[in-house]
């Protein structure tokens, strides 16, 4: 269970400096935007305010006429806007109310004769920033080894705005005790102590704490040093780091997880964290369940049949196990739209044997030696009686026709009496029609591909190979069923079969970039498949069409046996091209389309998160 504190995103001061961004970008629309240096020590605004066409320079001589510049929320130098007001260059002001108020006292006090102390980080911008209102002449006290007072001189003491109080109470303590002269102006944000308060008073009720924010942010670094010392608390830079951790770590069932993120952390950004931990948490639950169902299943089918049927049998159990079970999480979270119990769960046990019966057919076509970390069944039978004819392929195809059957008789016996089980057979036998269609597509146009000089090739037989073999099959036909099982209404399942179209075929565009990118050990199938089969994938369909420099390289290696420096050379084919951009912008697209359209949507609020945590696990995944 996740738990946001009371006050948590980022504060007034940040949200206008990303406001401001975005108001000039559409306001100037035929101009440049850029912002000098980080807007916020937060990766993620920043990837976000890029792919929106505002980019962030770190010199100002990168400026270009007709440039608009937005100067960052932590402030500048006195001397920056010198030098802006001097070159005639168009600028609107972002930083925060608080810092610039600090700026005017530093810069008065300074002109009065006093000698300036800035409790803060040396390098922090902010500190820099405002070291400039005093002609860079303060004196910075990150730690006690930096107390260099001198007793004839009167001192103002000022902080940077995200410091320690702790750190301000030690310095004036000192100056105190030692009799200095000095005034203070006490300018820690009250926004980062309520932050900090709020998270406190969480981490006091949860048994861990998930702080976010960049790594080099200060006052998230404090946040999290403050919930550290109350619960076992962890510190993330984004979404990846959390991505990486999720998939080593096992929480317990029940645990309370409590997240929060410095002031410079959206509450979007710490939204789609707690989501991917809901759905990573729901995901490793489940699919025990799942599992635990699929052995029951796999039981069923030993019976007092034939030796050599009986060892077919056995070695189909073997396939049908150690699988994602992806889509059996699909058909759950589809029925728990409406339902609460786990009724849908030997529906789900069936969906994912007839996915294994799939793949024994798609090893077959392929000729694969590996699926999910083992020699597929062919290949068993090759090796084990020492094939030379066809025998082995003729057993496996046998060996995923049964497999076919024996859910069809598994979904009537265990839901013989259910209302909708006509509607449920109807759905699933269109799923495996479609499939199948996908199949067809996916054999025959490399053939023509490659075979036919006059054949013009098409992307959107691409993506209908997508659509068919793996958007209804993997994503949106196992939903449905979920949703048909749950008894759903028909205009709910209209718009869900919408709406999840577009994550299956990103589903597939990331699995011909893993199929090419990642390695053998990862995938459990062998990395070069994709390349020695002639696949036609949208990689291969952008070069072809789109670059012949490129593609006169790739044909030199496409359809061939290949190995590992000939497969380095293909990787580097479909970077240099522009093929590997290209497949990753119409992935990430129709990945926002669909985050989008789930965000809009009234449902449950907990299937809401788990889905959109889905789709982040869709995006991050490795295999």
């Amino acid at each position: 269970m996740i738990y946001y504190p009371k006050i948590y995103g980022t504060c007034i001061g940040a949200n206008r400096a990303i406001n401001i961004a975005y108001k000039l970008k559409e306001e100037f629309k035929d101009k440049h935007i850029v912002i000098f240096k980080e807007i916020l020590h937060n990766e993620y605004v920043i990837d976000e305010l890029k792919n929106d066409g505002i980019d962030i320079i770190n010199d100002l001589n990168e400026l270009k006429k007709d440039d608009i510049l937005v100067i960052r929320a932590h402030g500048e130098p006195k001397e920056t806007y010198e030098y802006l007001n001097k070159n005639n260059i168009t600028y609107y002001d972002a930083t925060c109310k608080k810092v610039e108020r600090i700026h005017e006292l530093v810069e008065e006090k300074y002109n009065d004769n006093y000698k300036i102390i800035i409790v803060g980080k040396k390098n922090h911008p902010e500190v820099i920033g405002t070291n400039g209102w005093c002609n860079n002449e303060a004196i910075i006290v990150e730690n006690k080894s930096d107390y260099t007072f001198n007793p004839r001189d009167y001192y103002y003491v000022v902080s940077q705005t995200t410091i320690s109080q702790n750190k301000v109470d030690e310095l004036t303590d000192y100056l105190a005790k030692n009799h200095y002269y000095y005034s203070l102006d006490n300018t820690i944000c009250n926004y980062q102590k309520q932050i900090q308060t709020s998270a406190v008073e969480l981490a006091n009720n949860v048994d861990l704490m998930i702080v976010v924010g960049g790594k080099s942010s200060s006052n998230t670094k404090e946040l999290y040093n403050v919930c550290n010392k109350i619960c076992k608390s962890y510190f993330f830079n984004d979404i990846n780091e959390v991505f990486n951790f999720l998939k080593t770590s096992k929480f317990k069932k029940n645990i309370k997880i409590g997240i929060t993120g410095g002031a410079s952390t959206s509450k979007k950004q710490i939204s789609e964290i707690a989501n991917l931990i809901e759905f990573f948490s729901y995901y490793n639950n489940r699919k025990k369940d799942i599992e635990k169902e699929i052995i029951k299943f796999n039981k069923s089918l030993i019976q007092n049949d034939n030796t050599i049927v009986n060892d077919l049998i056995n070695k189909f159990i073997n396939m049908n196990s150690d699988g994602k079970c992806i889509r059996g999480i699909m058909i759950d979270l589809g029925y728990k739209l409406n339902k609460n119990d786990d009724y849908s769960l030997k529906l789900s046990a069936a969906y994912e044997t007839f996915e294994t019966s799939i793949l024994i057919h798609d090893d077959i076509i392929d000729n694969s030696d590996l699926r999910r970390g083992k020699k597929t069944i062919s290949k068993e039978y090759k090796d084990e009686y020492d094939i030379k004819d066809n025998t082995h392929n003729n057993l496996a195809l046998c060996a995923g026709d049964l497999g076919f059957y024996l859910i069809n008789n598994y979904i009537i016996k265990n839901y013989k009496n259910d209302k909708n089980l006509n509607k449920l057979l109807n759905e699933y036998n269109n799923i495996v029609i479609n499939t199948i269609k996908g199949e067809i597509l996916d054999v025959f146009l490399p053939f023509i591909e490659k075979n036919d000089k006059k054949h013009i090739l098409n992307e959107n037989d691409i993506l209908e190979i997508y659509r068919l073999k793996t958007s209804l099959y993997t994503i949106v036909g196992p939903f449905i069923l979920g949703m048909i099982l749950g008894n759903s209404k028909q205009k709910d399942i209209n718009l869900f079969k919408e709406i999840l179209l577009p994550l299956g075929i990103a589903f597939q565009i990331k699995d011909d970039i893993l199929g090419i990118f990642s390695n053998n050990k990862v995938l459990g199938k062998p990395v070069v498949s994709d390349i020695e089969e002639f696949k036609q994938t949208i990689l291969y369909s952008y070069i072809k069409l789109n670059n012949k420099k490129y593609y006169d390289e790739l044909i030199k290696y496409y359809g061939k046996k290949i190995n590992k420096h000939e497969l380095l050379e293909v990787q580097n084919i479909i970077k240099e091209s522009g093929s590997l951009e290209y497949a990753n912008k119409l992935m990430n697209k129709m990945f926002t389309e669909v985050k989008n359209n789930i965000s809009k949507i009234s449902i449950k609020k907990d299937i809401k998160n788990i889905l959109l945590g889905f789709i982040s696990y869709l995006e991050l995944r490795n295999k």
